[in-house]
């Protein structure tokens, strides 16, 4: 890899949800489709043919009638003055997906949806959703993918999406969420975005998410770690990113299968690693832009690690970086750190070349010292 000028941090990104539905491709047959919508009413008609309905932009749209059909499977609805979900939603019971976007939409009453047993995905993102109806105890729904992102929810009591055992994909990103209330009982959630809220903190005591692989937390205003977050052991990626977290502690990924984890621009002066030998399946670690003046990875036993980014800390030296991780050698990113020059010239020459000088800040006019390395490059330090 070249190592680029490019440091701007950014959150991990989904590979499985997305953050709505627009990055789904869909294949479309027996479709009516009109981009600009200029009527009030729209129906769908029980004699037509359609099978999915698109209205890209309908601005004054404001009542949809739907007459039973059997035929239609997706309702694709975007930039209208909508300020419910059509209470005829209930005529089309083989709809697969609902899509209604950037309209006016206060409210998600999940009974709206109790006649449509194939429905299983709903995106209402970009409405003005405050609340969220739950639906009576014992009745389910097969929702698997659920996106409110951009909406206006304040508090999310999240007992009231229980009827929904079967929701693979819950993502909240963009609200005002300021607290989640738990129980938190939803035993097939694979990825749970919180993203761009204003939680402070967030307690994961009485969660009961066994299969989830993906949780997003960043752009928050988290001061610590999520509380008891590890006992989601399956977990994969976790986005911390962009919060003020002042310490972290590595031990807490023990006897998980987390593989990524960031930590990037937050206010971090502390990683502390407790073990004595931390070995673990960990292949990412972000810790850019934070305040770390010593990072101690004498305990790190990563065989998988493959990207470290410690851009923008105050370090002076990183121990045995450049041999203790043998797949780190295309992403190791430590620029912009004041480096010892005494612990560059402990460092065998070799050793930083095969790691490409770990992106490390090089010019022939250094500020203070400078270091040699085996090609000639010169090597700024402290």
């Amino acid at each position: 890899m070249i190592c680029t000028t490019d440091d701007h941090d950014k959150p991990l990104l989904s590979k499985f949800c997305g953050s709505d539905t627009s990055h789904l491709m869909v294949v479309k047959y027996f479709d009516y489709t009109v981009d600009s919508y200029q009527a009030v009413t729209f129906t769908v008609r029980s004699n037509d043919t359609y099978e999915m309905y698109f209205l890209h932009s309908a601005p004054f749209l404001r009542y949809v009638y739907i007459q039973h059909s059997s035929k239609v499977n997706l309702i694709h609805i975007e930039h209208c003055a909508l300020v419910s979900v059509p209470r005829t939603i209930r005529n089309v019971p083989n709809l697969l997906r609902l899509d209604i976007k950037s309209c006016r939409i206060r409210q998600l009453d999940l009974n709206d949806f109790v006649y449509l047993q194939s429905l299983f995905m709903v995106d209402l993102t970009g409405n003005q959703i405050v609340s969220i109806v739950a639906l009576p105890s014992g009745i389910t729904l097969p929702i698997q993918s659920l996106y409110l992102t951009n909406n206006t929810l304040h508090h999310m009591n999240m007992s009231s999406l229980d009827g929904l055992q079967e929701m693979r994909c819950l993502v909240l990103e963009g609200n005002r969420i300021e607290n989640v209330i738990p129980p938190v009982v939803l035993p097939k959630l694979e990825e749970l975005s919180l993203r761009k809220n204003r939680l402070s903190t967030l307690n994961c005591t009485d969660w009961h998410l066994p299969a989830l692989k993906f949780f997003f937390c960043s752009n928050n205003q988290l001061t610590s770690a999520p509380t008891e977050w590890q006992w989601m052991w399956r977990i994969e990626e976790l986005d911390l990113s962009f919060n003020l977290l002042n310490s972290f502690t590595m031990d807490d990924i023990y006897l998980t299968q987390l593989n990524a984890l960031n930590l990037a621009a937050n206010k971090l002066t502390s990683v502390i690693t407790v073990q004595t030998n931390l070995r673990v399946p960990l292949g990412r670690l972000q810790l850019a832009h934070n305040r770390l003046p010593v990072l101690d990875i004498s305990h790190w036993d990563m065989p998988q690690l493959w990207e470290l980014n410690v851009d923008h800390n105050r370090l002076t030296e990183l121990d045995d970086v450049f041999v203790r991780f043998p797949s780190l050698s295309p992403m190791m990113i430590l620029r912009n750190n004041n480096w010892s020059c005494e612990w560059l010239k402990r460092v065998h020459p070799a050793d930083l070349r095969r790691k490409n000088y770990g992106c490390l800040l090089t010019n022939e006019t250094c500020p203070a010292e400078r270091v040699m390395g085996e090609d000639g490059t010169w090597i700024c330090c402290w």
